[in-house]
């Protein structure tokens, strides 16, 4: 007997009018079939999508009465999550952490711990909570704003560390998310 596996398409999906249907299908190839289809579950999953960059744009040390500057795309950036799942279940949370020193043209400039990054006032040097743990989300694309909860990513300006090899040059740090998702 040889069975055959075909993947159903959105457009089938798109003809059922109901919850999406996320599935194989499989039919008896005998000779004698009567035309039978079965359907097999197909676990989803969630995972990260586009993640955008944390600006914090052009920072004038002379000007600057608050040393915390805000990212400057903390309403517009977002991280945004794929859930492949029919009928999610679980929870998720988010996690981020400053992992890199802040580079130049491949060149340390200035170490992570002096110009550190902070997410709702608390360190990027250990992984902060963005999001905490949550119902999983709907089938498709799901966006968090930077600013959701009305929490901020900030720079801290106010430490010791020396700042000289990094004025008057664009800068790059490493970020790390982490997606942590828990079946019910």
């Amino acid at each position: 007997m040889t069975v055959y596996t075909k993947t159903i398409t959105a457009g089938l999906a798109l003809l059922l009018a109901g919850a999406p249907l996320v599935g194989t299908v499989s039919a008896n190839d005998t000779g004698t079939s009567n035309g039978t289809v079965s359907f097999q579950n197909e676990a989803g999953s969630l995972s990260f999508g586009t993640i955008n960059d944390i600006e914090f744009g052009n920072i004038s040390l002379s000007s600057l009465s608050d040393f915390n500057p805000a990212a400057t795309n903390g309403k517009t950036g977002r991280v945004n999550l794929e859930q492949t799942s029919a009928n999610p279940s679980g929870t998720y949370s988010i996690s981020v952490s400053q992992t890199g020193d802040w580079m130049n043209g491949g060149e340390t400039k200035v170490t992570k711990t002096n110009l550190p990054i902070n997410y709702s006032n608390l360190s990027l040097s250990s992984p902060q909570t963005f999001v905490s743990t949550t119902a999983a989300p709907s089938r498709g694309t799901t966006a968090k704003y930077f600013n959701h909860d009305s929490k901020t990513f900030t720079l801290d300006l106010t430490g010791s560390g020396d700042l000289t090899n990094a004025l008057d040059k664009s800068l790059t740090s490493e970020v790390t998310w982490t997606l942590t998702a828990a079946a019910e």
